[in-house]
């Protein structure tokens, strides 16, 4: 049976940690019409380039599941061939994502701009073309580009954990004071005093 004395008590340390992530792969198709008198014939080629998350924000997050809305852009270029003639034409596509992240620690997100908790974003993988061809929208050659990216989000926020404590044994701490005045007393080393 264990000693009152010698009982272990419960501490509460409060600390950040990642209580849970997520990524996720999507595709979109993002529809280009050509400039004036310029109706589009044939995709010659695209690049896309400087994809950049805007914002990120919890949106109708639970004790089960934390709900990230993710917000960005980036920057599509595109070669076309219209009337014989070879044109450009650059467009700004954004995004908008919900990404679902389950609460690993159950942390509560009592209000949607809880400063306790953070979000850390990142695209994991820069948008891509998967392919690109000329639709009729609406009576209207229009380009459509195929992009694929990935996002990926991290949750920080302030868990709390129980730790269990037992009181230092008087005993043991006067036993280690005997050995660390023993040890440096220079008794050991045959110091003689002058």
């Amino acid at each position: 049976m264990m000693d009152k004395k010698n009982e272990g008590r419960m501490r509460t340390i409060i600390t950040t940690a990642v209580c849970g992530n997520a990524s996720h792969i999507y595709q979109t198709t993002i529809h280009i019409t050509g400039n004036e008198n310029a109706d589009p014939s044939r995709v010659l080629g695209c690049t896309i380039t400087n994809a950049k998350i805007v914002d990120s924000k919890f949106e109708n997050s639970n004790i089960k599941n934390i709900n990230v809305r993710v917000n960005g852009q980036f920057e599509i270029h595109v070669w076309y061939e219209a009337n014989g003639d070879t044109k450009i034409s650059k467009n700004i596509a954004k995004f908008s994502e919900l990404i679902q992240v389950e609460n690993i620690e159950g942390i509560s997100l009592s209000t949607e701009t809880d400063h306790k908790s953070s979000i850390i974003t990142k695209i994991n993988k820069d948008p891509v073309s998967l392919g690109t061809s000329v639709v009729n929208i609406s009576g209207v050659p229009t380009i459509a580009i195929q992009v694929e990216y990935e996002l990926g989000v991290e949750v920080v926020g302030e868990v709390r954990l129980e730790v269990l404590t037992y009181p230092n044994n008087p005993q043991q701490e006067e036993d280690e004071t005997h050995i660390s005045e023993t040890i440096f007393s220079g008794e050991e080393y045959g110091e003689d005093d002058d």
